[in-house]
């Protein structure tokens, strides 16, 4: 685990909530220079406790069809599970990877250009490495909800105007929306000036062209990835069974997630489990304490609960980069 000061912390706490403010607007909201935001922003950067930052993107919006899948993984070895993992980071369909201990050791998402595209994808890594799972666990996300990380600041509030991902959005992108959305799924950081260089277009078009991709809805708002283990505060991808779930009920768990700073996101799913969450948190004791406060709170609701640590993302995204040959590097 690195070691970060509370500074460092209000500054992630701002990017989470807007990973594209300026210098300027963080150093506002701190009471320090935009000169000192800029050092911090580039340690965390430099010291791996930052990965990058990128928008929560609507993939239904964008024609992908989106499955989630729990692996448990068999008979590895060290040489075949660096070609095992090398292949999902090649992979273009293939935007979140997760490994883990517990419920499973990877956790992927595969993006398909709708259902058959999926299946294709999913057979593919089947013929290719099936001998190495032993199990496999899928469901199908159906909204997508995103929560501040307020532990990083020690507060206990709802997060207003939750993000959320699954609702029929629809625009119509043409080939310049395309390149923007790809430069800014790769980093959310993306000045402007740079956008408008690389798509060849005048600098107040490009600043037409992201805001109606906010309006619209395709980008529901621009987050971070942290390295959680560096950061303290590991994630535990969390899956849960319910039973005899009224619509009340379900409020109120979703209203429980928001509410606790310990909880970043929610996933309604269908398939075999009912929703996933993910939890992050400094330790076992911890996660316990959370896991056993959801049973107490839910008891006549949640039948299994099942967490798997996170101890390493390699990927995590809502859509495939696009255009990855005009991306170079994240500017800070």
């Amino acid at each position: 685990m690195e070691k970060i000061d509370l500074l460092d912390k209000k500054i992630l706490h701002l990017l989470d909530r807007n990973s594209r403010a300026s210098y300027s607007e963080i150093a506002k909201k701190l009471s320090t220079s935009p000169q000192v935001v800029k050092y911090r922003v580039e340690s965390l950067y430099a010291r791996g406790i930052l990965l990058y930052c990128f928008p929560m993107a609507e993939y239904r919006g964008l024609g992908y069809f989106f499955g989630l899948h729990f692996i448990k993984l068999q008979n590895l070895t060290q040489e075949k599970e660096a070609e095992f993992y090398a292949y999902l980071n090649s992979h273009r369909f293939i935007p979140i990877i997760m490994r883990g201990q517990g419920y499973a050791d990877l956790i992927i998402a595969i993006d398909g250009k709708g259902i058959h595209h999926l299946g294709e994808i999913m057979h593919e890594l089947q013929n290719k490495f099936g001998d190495y799972f032993l199990d496999w666990d899928t469901v199908i996300p159906i909204g997508f909800s995103r929560f501040n990380r307020n532990y990083l600041v020690g507060k206990e509030e709802a997060t207003p105007n939750v993000a959320f991902t699954g609702a029929p959005v629809k625009m119509e992108l043409d080939e310049t929306d395309s390149k923007i959305l790809s430069m800014l799924n790769f980093n959310a950081r993306t000045p402007t000036a740079e956008i408008a260089r690389k798509t060849g277009i005048t600098f107040e078009t490009a600043s037409k062209k992201i805001k109606k991709l906010e309006k619209s809805g395709i980008i529901q708002c621009y987050t971070i990835l942290p390295d959680h283990v560096k950061l303290g505060f590991p994630r535990h991808r969390t899956l849960l069974k319910f039973g005899n779930l009224s619509e009340k009920e379900e409020k109120r768990f979703f209203s429980f997630c928001n509410l606790h700073p310990n909880i970043v996101h929610h996933l309604k799913v269908l398939g075999n489990w009912d929703a996933v969450i993910d939890i992050e948190c400094e330790s076992t004791e911890k996660l316990r304490e959370i896991i056993m406060g959801i049973k107490y709170e839910f008891s006549g609701v949640v039948k299994r609960i099942e967490p798997t640590y996170i101890y390493k993302i390699d990927q995590f995204r809502d859509i495939p980069i696009e255009h990855p040959k005009l991306n170079s590097g994240f500017p800070s």
